[in-house]
């Protein structure tokens, strides 16, 4: 008990800071890699709290969706949304991160709340603005009257915690989510992958994550909840995401045509056609 407390209070906060050239496990050199960096005080009006934040530069996120995309149709356009899945979109509350607010910024939904920091471990902490006042998470929920809630996090915690730590935190607030909301249908998706080259973290850390993540969900006892993997249809056949798919330095935050290949995928998920 003691060994295991101290590796976890002592060594591994120490790890993350310094950024060592190995891991605890397998001892990968990750000397290459680079943790995100502090926000800065231009950014801090809409970056919420959190400590390390990952920013996203909204004006790189203006690219218009001009290639197929993979299990869609060809040459697809914003109007190829059929009418069932435009009105399920429209029916959900999208909350979640920086990867997640592109869906606002971009003017593809209607119910955004997300920020620069978020993650599974720390989401209780920001507030959002809802109805001209600044609200904690649950309050936005609650008032939105939404019945379709869709969770875009966990790229904030890849470097912070383990896949366990993760999910449990995950899970915590999705019970408190289902105690005030218990005729909503709760949609998990996937953390997005990041390119070949991104300093931010490796896809296989992701990858493990989302293995965690989906098992949290199809194995909880709440018929509530729905796991979406949203990262097949960003990567290629390395398992990266595909370059054409960020215009971000990070390798990290997406272009518009991403968003609408995850949007295709919550509709896929939900069965909805």
């Amino acid at each position: 008990m003691t060994n295991t407390y101290l590796i976890k209070k002592i060594i591994i906060p120490t790890f993350i800071t310094a950024a060592f050239a190995f891991t605890l496990c397998g001892c990968v050199d990750i000397s290459n890699r680079e943790f995100i960096p502090e926000i800065t005080s231009q950014e801090e009006e809409n970056a919420g709290v959190g400590g390390i934040l990952l920013i996203t530069d909204t004006e790189s996120e203006t690219d218009e969706l001009t290639q197929s995309m993979p299990s869609r149709p060809e040459n697809v356009t914003e109007l190829s949304f059929s009418p069932e899945q435009q009105s399920f979109i429209d029916s959900c509350l999208f909350m979640g991160d920086s990867i997640c607010s592109g869906l606002g910024a971009n003017g593809l939904v209607e119910s955004c709340y997300a920020k620069a920091g978020v993650a599974a471990r720390n989401i209780e902490e920001f507030t959002f603005e809802h109805g001209g006042a600044q609200v904690e998470p649950l309050t936005a929920i609650v008032n939105s009257g939404k019945k379709n809630l869709v969770f875009i996090m966990g790229m904030n915690d890849v470097n912070i915690e383990n896949p366990e730590e993760f999910t449990v935190y995950y899970d915590s607030f999705l019970s408190r989510v289902e105690a005030l909301c218990p005729d909503a249908s709760l949609y998990v998706l996937s953390i997005t992958p990041v390119t070949e080259d991104s300093s931010f973290c490796y896809n296989y850390e992701i990858d493990g994550f989302n293995d965690v993540l989906k098992d949290m969900i199809t194995n909880s006892s709440s018929a509530a909840r729905h796991f979406v993997d949203i990262s097949v249809s960003l990567k290629n056949a390395d398992g990266n995401l595909m370059p054409e798919y960020t215009a971000a330095a990070d390798g990290v935050h997406l272009v518009k045509a991403a968003y609408y290949d995850i949007l295709y995928s919550l509709c896929e998920g939900a069965g909805v056609r």
